[in-house]
């Protein structure tokens, strides 16, 4: 099989721009240094990985790129053996927008420390992080190891420093113990307890993430069809409509986005964030998409529990990845925003269609 291997020049410069230090956070371990076989041998320690894969089914491939692309030392970063292994052998941990993440956090700080700058000069990326139910902020990946996820917070969003000092003792229900991270796309129950510092006059976090929630497909999936303009179930030959796979996909999809907590009587545990996060953020469309990107993926990942037959599964587990989402237009039409997402199912397959997400009133949410 061919693979879009990177040319030597490219693999030179990945190094040289971290300092031939290990770009995964919390690791930064010097790659290359003397050898013992003679005055000038030289040990090199590190390699330079694929963000993308080099090759079809490889971790994170995506089958949109060139070769070129691939091969591109925008595909690549520079780790030491070790973390290079990890971040392919354990590649459902670690999507492609957080190892770019990665790549500039360590490039950044490779700048800052070559000229002792003020690391006020550059920007750090930053990613949307979710704590339970009642804290959203803006956060800086720290560290990712031993099986501890650590983030810098670097701005609140919804709640404050002392709903991360009192979690713990205030959430109450296991349901609500969870991390959602947007750049990652994925979202964890936390295992024990979230532990925060105070050092710098900055605060972190960190966690102990469990096992990532099983994904499905969405081609067995069927259900009682819902017409979304009159909001009443479709009727066809006297007997109820019915919708299968994909299409029921984006119906599940669309009822989600479009629910409030409350809505579902028999699911107390089931609805969505998508409402209070336009209003509250309407006016920064970026910001908007990020939190709805964070929305999904909290629906994705973090299982809810069925009212049903009891059973605790993510109400969007036939997503697997979430590949661009969209917003078409800020203007509510017959109170639906439309939207416009690319999804990967759990098989790999990419999917992506339009569709009107139902917003509920500032009154209905208690929003002044």
């Amino acid at each position: 099989m061919m693979r879009d291997n990177f040319s030597t020049k490219v693999k030179e410069v990945l190094a040289k721009r971290v300092g031939y230090r290990c770009s995964f956070p919390g690791c930064n371990r010097i790659t290359i240094g003397p050898g013992h076989k003679s005055a000038s041998d030289i040990v090199n320690l590190g390699e330079a990985a694929h963000i993308y894969a080099a090759s079809p089914n490889g971790p994170r491939y995506d089958p949109s790129m060139t070769p070129e692309d691939r091969a591109s030392i925008n595909n690549g970063v520079w780790m030491c053996r070790g973390h290079a292994k990890i971040i392919d052998s354990d590649f459902t941990n670690y999507s492609a927008e957080t190892i770019q993440q990665w790549k500039e956090i360590a490039e950044n700080n490779t700048f800052v420390c070559l000229e002792s700058l003020d690391s006020g000069l550059i920007s750090t990326p930053t990613t949307l992080i979710s704590i339970g139910s009642t804290i959203v902020f803006e956060g800086i990946w720290e560290s990712a190891n031993d099986g501890v996820w650590k983030f810098i917070i670097k701005k609140f969003l919804i709640g404050d420093i002392e709903d991360i000092r009192g979690f713990n003792d205030d959430i109450k229900s296991d349901l609500l113990r969870y991390i959602v991270i947007e750049s990652q796309g994925d979202g964890r129950y936390i295992d024990g307890k979230l532990n925060w510092e105070f050092d710098n006059n900055t605060y972190s976090i960190s966690i102990n993430p469990k096992d990532k929630a099983e994904r499905t497909t969405p081609y067995n999936m069927c259900d009682i069809a819902m017409n979304f303009d009159t909001h009443d179930i479709e009727i066809v030959d006297g007997s109820l409509g019915m919708v299968k796979g994909e299409n029921c996909a984006k119906q599940t999809i669309i009822l989600t986005l479009s629910s409030n907590f409350g809505d579902f009587l028999s699911s107390p545990t089931l609805g969505s964030y998508t409402s209070y996060y336009y209003w509250k953020y309407k006016d920064n469309e970026p910001l908007l998409k990020k939190l709805l990107k964070l929305e999904i993926t909290r629906l994705i990942s973090i299982p809810h529990k069925d009212g049903i037959d009891k059973a605790e599964r993510p109400p969007l587990n036939f997503i697997n990845r979430i590949l661009d989402v969209d917003i078409l237009s800020l203007d509510l039409v017959e109170n639906k925003l439309p939207i416009k997402l690319k999804l990967e199912w759990g098989d790999g397959k990419i999917w992506e269609d339009s569709m009107n997400v139902f917003i509920k009133s500032k009154e209905h949410l208690h929003i002044k």
